[in-house]
């Protein structure tokens, strides 16, 4: 795997939009994504066509992967991080210059359905890149990014130390407040309490981490963009709902994925697995999924953590894909042990 170089502050970073037109849509969450990051001493440069909107998505195919390409040919940009995820992704995988990706790797972030890239840079160009924050989500937030989102961010990309142990964060939040009325700009989103991770299945394993969002996963079954699981520790996450922005995906969506990877032969192939916080469930929603993960994964013997701080609750981890990580249920443990950059 080939490693970026690590962030430092002054260092020019490219925004894109590879899916969804939402920046277009919310000037204002681009305003304060763009001061989040020269709060946090960086340059932010927005792509030519990330502004765009075509129907549904940000632009033509073309025109969403020339962005990418054209931060990854600029010599004078460190990182590429996407405005938001969306679920078209998958469409500008052709249009990706793979070749010139692997001989200037950069640090490339997002998270959702930016998972799609995130297999195809591991595939195809052998890189390592950024399972984490957005700019119109995490580094919009009001008032600012959320400590530990920031703390474990910076922990990834502008250290060439391994993040090391990972705590759970002491709370959390997926409420939802209304961009488009700028119901975000009037409060802080409200926090809960946080009842930490949860031990499904007892064990020990270490292995590279590998996953991303679970229903954007599936686009890519059957392709060559689809990894090689084989020793790796499998992490998945659950995005809104495509009917209603506040809840997630149905535990009976979640159900037919699982089922997908089961008869698939990946599971016959990781070492352990760790799944984000649900997003958008009630209690009886959540003890559905987990009902749901047993009976999936009942055949096999490897750990399973579960409602870890990754994807679309907040705050979130920063997960250096393709590296090495230990987890450890005797211990509590879930520890990075090798970085994603140099």
């Amino acid at each position: 795997m080939f490693k970026p170089n690590h962030l430092q502050k002054g260092d020019n970073i490219g925004v894109v939009s590879p899916s969804s037109p939402m920046a277009a849509l919310l000037s204002h969450r681009v305003e304060r994504g763009v001061k989040m990051l020269e709060k946090l001493g960086f340059v932010a440069k927005i792509g030519e066509h990330a502004l765009n909107i075509s129907q549904h998505t940000a632009g033509t195919p073309k025109e969403r992967a020339d962005d990418i390409n054209s931060f990854f040919r600029d010599e004078s940009i460190k990182a590429i991080i996407s405005f938001i995820g969306g679920n078209h992704s998958n469409q500008i995988l052709e249009h990706l210059d793979f070749d010139l990706i692997m001989n200037n790797p950069k640090i490339f972030m997002g998270y959702s359905d930016t998972t799609v890239i995130h297999f195809a840079l591991h595939t195809q160009s052998c890189l390592v890149s950024f399972y984490g924050p957005s700019v119109l989500t995490q580094f919009a937030e009001n008032p600012r990014i959320l400590p530990y989102t920031e703390e474990y961010l910076k922990k990834a990309i502008m250290s060439s130390k391994p993040i090391g142990k990972v705590n759970p964060s002491i709370q959390w939040t997926d409420e939802t407040l209304d961009w488009f009325m700028k119901k975000d700009l009037e409060r802080p989103r409200m926090m809960r309490k946080s009842v930490g991770w949860q031990w499904l299945k007892q064990g020990r394993a270490k292995g590279p981490i590998f996953g991303g969002c679970i229903s954007s996963m599936m686009h890519l079954r059957g392709t060559k963009y689809w990894p090689n699981f084989s020793g790796n520790i499998l992490f998945w996450e659950i995005p809104e709902s495509d009917c209603d922005f506040s809840k997630g995906e149905s535990p009976e969506n979640i159900d037919t994925y699982l089922t997908n990877l089961d008869i698939s032969g990946t599971f016959s192939l990781i070492r352990a697995m760790i799944i984000g916080r649900p997003y958008g469930y009630t209690k009886k929603e959540t003890e559905k999924l987990v009902q749901l993960i047993k009976e999936r994964t009942k055949k096999y013997d490897f750990p399973i953590l579960f409602n870890v701080d990754i994807g679309h609750t907040d705050p979130m981890i920063t997960v250096p894909l393709g590296t090495e990580v230990i987890v450890d249920s005797y211990k509590d443990l879930l520890e990075f042990n090798e970085s994603g950059v140099l």
